[in-house]
C-alpha cells in the first residue's frame, strides 16, 4: 500500500508539470496588464504576488510590465512587447545549486544583481551571452535580436555565442551591443549626442523614465546616461587659449586685465 502512495504522488507531480518539480524562483511584486506566465502547455496570466518558476516564459503585451524580486535579491524588469525565459535558479526543490540564468528573447530589460556570488548570474541574448560582475543595467534585444546594453552601474562582458570573443563593460552610462560573431563597445552615453541619443532613450526606456518602476527597481543614476548633456572636447586651435589662462604678458599682474576669448587674449588700453 506505501508503495501505492509513493507511486501515485510520484505520477502526480509528473502531471503538474514544472511548478511542482522546482521551488518558485522569484515573485512578481508588479504587474502592468496583458502580462502571461507560459510554462509547457500551460498559460496563466500574472498578477502581484504570482510565482515565478523555472521554465517559465513571461510575456508582455504593449502595455504589459513585470517587476520581479528573486529569493537572493536579484531585480529584473520585463518591459512592454518583451519575451524572456527563466532558465534555471540558484536552487532548486531538490537542494541542487544552480545558475540565475535567464534568455532575454526580445524586448526591453532592467536587470539587477542581487546577494549571490556574480559568476553564477548568466544572461543569455539571441547572438550572444551577457557575464555579470556585480552589476545593474539596462538591455534591449530589437527585433533583429541584437542586444543592446548600457551600464547603470558595475561591469559586465559580453561575449558572443562561441565565447571565443568578449569585451568589458565597465564604466558608469557605457554602451555595447552583441552583433554576430562582434561584441561593440559603443561608446559612452554621455557622449552620445542627436539622433544616437534619441534612439538610445528609444532603447532603454527605463533609463529614460524610471516613473512606470516601484521605488526598489529604481536605479539613482540611471537618467543622468541619457539626460546629462555630452561633454564635448574642444581642441584649441594654434594661437588660441582655449580654457586655459592666456600667456600673453599685459605688463599688469590684475587677473581682470585677462581677457578669455577664443582668439587670444586682448589687453586693456
Amino acid at each position: 500500500m506505501r508503495k501505492f502512495i509513493v507511486g501515485a504522488l510520484a505520477a502526480l507531480a509528473l502531471l503538474a508539470g514544472p511548478s511542482l518539480a522546482f521551488a518558485a524562483a522569484g515573485t512578481a511584486k508588479g504587474v502592468d496588464p496583458a502580462a502571461d506566465a507560459v510554462n509547457g502547455a500551460a498559460t496563466r496570466t500574472l498578477s502581484v504576488g504570482a510565482d515565478i518558476n523555472i521554465g517559465d516564459i513571461i510575456k508582455t503585451g504593449p502595455k504589459g510590465q513585470v517587476e520581479i524580486l528573486f529569493s537572493d535579491n536579484t531585480k529584473l524588469v520585463v518591459g512592454p512587447n518583451s519575451n524572456l525565459e527563466i532558465q534555471d535558479y540558484l536552487i532548486r526543490a531538490n537542494g541542487s545549486a544552480g545558475k540565475f540564468a535567464v534568455d532575454m528573447l526580445a524586448g526591453t530589460f532592467r536587470f539587477v544583481t542581487g546577494t549571490a556570488p556574480k559568476p553564477d548570474y548568466i544572461i543569455n541574448t539571441p547572438t550572444g551571452t551577457i557575464g555579470v560582475r556585480g552589476t545593474a543595467m539596462e538591455i534591449y534585444v530589437d527585433p533583429q535580436g541584437i542586444p543592446h546594453i548600457m551600464m547603470d552601474d558595475g561591469r559586465s562582458i559580453i561575449c558572443d555565442k562561441a565565447q571565443k570573443l568578449c569585451k568589458d563593460l565597465a564604466a558608469l552610462c557605457e554602451v555595447g551591443q552583441i552583433n554576430p560573431h562582434d561584441p561593440v563597445v559603443v561608446g559612452n552615453a554621455n557622449d552620445i549626442s542627436g539622433e544616437d541619443r534619441d534612439l538610445l532613450k528609444q532603447y532603454f526606456k527605463y533609463a529614460n523614465d524610471q516613473s512606470p518602476l516601484d521605488p526598489e527597481f529604481r536605479i539613482p543614476n540611471s537618467y543622468e546616461c541619457l539626460h546629462k548633456p555630452p561633454e564635448i572636447n574642444v581642441t584649441p586651435s594654434a594661437g588660441t587659449t582655449g580654457f586655459s589662462s592666456p600667456s600673453c604678458d599685459c605688463g599688469d599682474s590684475d587677473f581682470q586685465s585677462l581677457q578669455f576669448e577664443t582668439e587670444g587674449c586682448n589687453c586693456p588700453g
